[in-house]
């Protein structure tokens, strides 16, 4: 596996005569399978946690990665929780087959918790709060080193791991992520942003509140969810302006960061 894969529900320019640089088309061509009828949009009609795009599903969708091949597996998402009801989904997979049979681990979200799963490769199970709104999960699978450790709503790169389990043992070939296995009994949505792996470095959070996507919080952050909140035409802003993490840009965003800055 390359030691990071950027795998984001891409904003693909739309290039042409009569181009115009507020002209975006969501894409899920970044991944190597999709299956089911998830929805690859930007706001109004899908909320997104960084940049312009997310993927939301309301059934058994799901994106798929088979460019893995390793024992040590790391990787960050973000996932916006609109579940209603009762029973867990599976909201990711890992294989040790590229198509995608022989299970590993998997983690999944029941409403209120995320569970954490490597019973499949022999190894343990874990749980941990969720959150309203947003959340970011990072696992660091290692068959090996014989850890299983998550973060959740924690940066892997500053933060001690939100929990940790035994791995057991199997080469990562595949992921799923979205709801492979349906919702079950669960209605309402799920929305996935911001998906990154790695085999040897943690990737760590995003910079919420920098709306400008410029690794600083300042005044152009509160101008950049102006921008995208009254705009006539509405302009998006460029990094990660749902500073609340409700799954809404508004003015609460701006008031938000207006706290951070003054």
């Amino acid at each position: 596996m390359r030691d990071m894969d950027r795998i984001l529900y891409s904003v693909l320019l739309v290039l042409g005569f009569g181009f115009s640089p507020n002209t975006w088309s969501c894409s899920t061509d970044g991944w190597d399978n999709v299956f089911g009828s998830g929805v690859a949009g930007s706001p109004e009609s899908v909320s997104r946690f960084s940049e312009h795009c997310a993927f939301e599903i309301s059934d058994g969708s799901y994106t798929q990665s088979t460019r893995a091949a390793n024992s040590h597996y790391i990787a960050r998402f973000y996932v916006l929780d609109g579940l209603n009801g009762s029973g867990d989904v599976d909201i990711l997979e890992a294989y040790s087959n590229d198509g995608a049979t022989t299970a590993l681990f998997k983690i999944s979200l029941d409403g209120s918790q995320f569970t954490f799963d490597a019973s499949d490769a022999g190894g343990g199970t874990g749980s941990t709060p969720s959150a309203n709104g947003w959340n970011v999960v990072e696992i660091d699978w290692d068959s090996v080193g014989g850890t299983f450790k998550y973060w959740v709503n924690a940066d892997a790169q500053t933060d001690a791991e939100t929990g940790s389990v035994s791995a057991g043992a199997g080469i990562v070939e595949a992921i799923n992520l979205g709801a492979p296995n349906g919702f079950g009994t669960q209605t309402g949505t799920l929305t996935f942003d911001a998906f990154e792996s790695h085999n040897s470095l943690p990737v760590g959070q995003l910079l919420n509140c920098d709306a400008e996507g410029d690794q600083d919080i300042d005044i152009n952050d509160v101008l950049a969810v102006v921008d995208e909140v009254f705009g006539v035409p509405s302009v998006l802003a460029d990094g990660q302006p749902d500073c609340t993490s409700n799954g809404a840009v508004d003015i609460n965003d701006a008031l938000g960061i207006v706290d951070i800055v003054f």
